[in-house]
């Protein structure tokens, strides 16, 4: 930790308590202290206490560049505050407007009811609160966040969110977002595996095959083809540099579309 940034920990904002020392359990102390201020209504004492509360934590943390069980701690309670506002935002259609609002603009609108999909959200907030997450030990320790600004430690991590969902929005856009998927149709990958004596019947069955898979994503599309042939999932994620979850997550998502559809 450099001098300057122990200088700028050592001056803590008005009403704040001497910094804490480090000790397991501060993380969950800063918790409970900010769900009780968020609960009252929040007027400028609240918002000092809010403030003194976080700088306090981020000196204790910082006494232990940033690892051990507290920042551990201190992550998992980001995780859960990030996904709930980033998925609400993402759900109701809300996070295009404030990343513009934070000068991210230029997101394209996504394909119609495409946030109807739980699933979907999830796995957005999920990755976008993870990126996040995994930058912000850095940002903290870099002394970017300051209470002299005026923002808690969970609006500057919201902020750190909105930073980094573009960049995973428009990788969703490009290789994941479905295409027009308005009439029902079968498993694709039954039709694919189906081997039906009738050579009439064979060939109806390819061509569904292939005008189920070209309403695909092109990563879903690859995915279902090399499932086709017999590929287990693991290999197809070592094939396409992605994690097993993510092959098992995309062949969830595409059968419960076409299952939804079935059942409109």
């Amino acid at each position: 930790m450099s001098p300057a940034r122990q200088e700028q920990l050592v001056k803590p904002p008005a009403g704040s308590a001497a910094p804490l020392e480090p000790d397991v359990g501060l993380a969950s102390k800063w918790a409970g202290d900010a769900a009780d201020i968020d609960a009252a209504e929040v007027d400028g004492a609240d918002r000092v206490d809010r403030l003194a509360a976080d700088f306090d934590l981020v000196t204790g943390l910082a006494f232990q560049n940033f690892h051990g069980l507290d920042y551990l701690e201190f992550e998992r309670e980001m995780a859960k505050y990030g996904l709930a506002v980033i998925g609400s935002w993402i759900r109701r259609g809300l996070i295009r407007h404030y990343c513009l609002q934070r000068g991210y603009g230029g997101l394209k609108e996504p394909p119609r009811g495409a946030f109807d999909d739980a699933d979907l959200v999830e796995d957005l907030a999920q990755e976008t609160v993870g990126v996040a997450l995994f930058h912000f030990r850095t940002v903290l320790a870099a002394g970017k966040w300051d209470y002299r600004r005026g923002a808690s430690l969970r609006t500057f991590f919201i902020g750190q969110c909105l930073m980094r969902f573009p960049n995973i929005y428009r990788q969703w856009l490009l290789h994941d977002a479905p295409n027009d998927t308005t009439s029902p149709d079968p498993d694709p990958l039954q039709q694919l595996r189906r081997q039906d004596p009738d050579p009439e019947q064979l060939v109806i069955d390819q061509m569904t095959g292939i005008e189920l898979l070209g309403r695909m994503s092109p990563r879903d599309r690859r995915i279902f083809q090399l499932m086709a042939v017999g590929t287990t999932q693991t290999e197809i994620a070592e094939e396409l540099g992605i994690t097993p979850k993510t092959v098992e997550r995309a062949i969830a998502n595409q059968r419960g579309r076409l299952r939804k559809e079935r059942g409109a």
